[in-house]
């Protein structure tokens, strides 16, 4: 099977039968911010001040195509076809080297070609700066009184999250030193947020909460 972009729902081999011919996942650029500041030698990182981690921007995904399937008008159909499924589409990209992880960005088609023997396109796309892992990672707490359970929600990836919650039963979620109440339903608590690395959460009460979360890498 020929290397293949995944784009939302499209394998571009499979479905479009496009051979890979180059591609580039380059790194986001950082957001930084640094001071100069009189009679100090080098300049002041504030970089992290606000966020207390590092920002990023976005990142350039782009793929480039080529095809000699067909006559020169089934290309032409062919590329028309690709230009209405993808330009300007905001989706799930997953590219050849990681199957276990997908980009969120809008495609652009930058530019065709298409000539008796063959055809040519290129695709490019403005995506968050996250590799986001393709499953989501889920813990259930269970917890039958007022005793409270010491749950750690390990967050693998790098992107600091903030887990929805499902709660069955009437929980008290203890947290940086708050005590949060929560009843049946599904929550999102904005103060509640794992970094990366391992978040110690106290649960009690009658019932269970699953957190649920998608990692994210660079």
């Amino acid at each position: 099977m020929e290397r293949a972009f995944i784009l939302d729902k499209f394998n571009t081999w499979v479905d479009w039968r496009l051979i890979l011919t180059a591609k580039s996942v380059t790194p986001p650029e950082l957001n930084t911010h640094y001071v100069n500041i009189d009679g100090r030698s080098g300049s002041l990182d504030l970089s992290e001040a606000l966020t207390e981690e590092i920002t990023y921007q976005d990142r350039i995904v782009s793929a480039s195509f080529w095809t000699d399937e067909g006559t020169y008008d089934n290309r032409s159909l062919l590329i028309r076809n690709i230009v209405t499924k993808l330009h300007g589409k905001k989706i799930k990209i997953i590219e050849p080297d990681d199957l276990t992880h997908y980009f969120l960005g809008r495609v652009k088609v930058k530019k065709t070609s298409n000539i008796l023997p063959y055809a040519t396109i290129e695709l490019e796309a403005t995506c968050d700066p996250w590799r986001y892992h393709i499953c989501d990672t889920s813990r259930q707490v269970n917890t039958n009184g007022d005793n409270v359970i010491k749950a750690v929600i390990t967050n693998g990836g790098v992107k600091t999250l903030c887990p929805e919650l499902k709660v069955d039963g009437a929980v008290k979620l203890h947290y940086d030193g708050k005590e949060i109440e929560l009843t049946t339903g599904d929550h999102k608590i904005s103060d509640i947020r794992l970094k990366s690395g391992v978040t110690p959460i106290g649960v009690s009460g009658i019932g269970s909460v699953v957190f649920k979360y998608k990692e994210a890498d660079i």
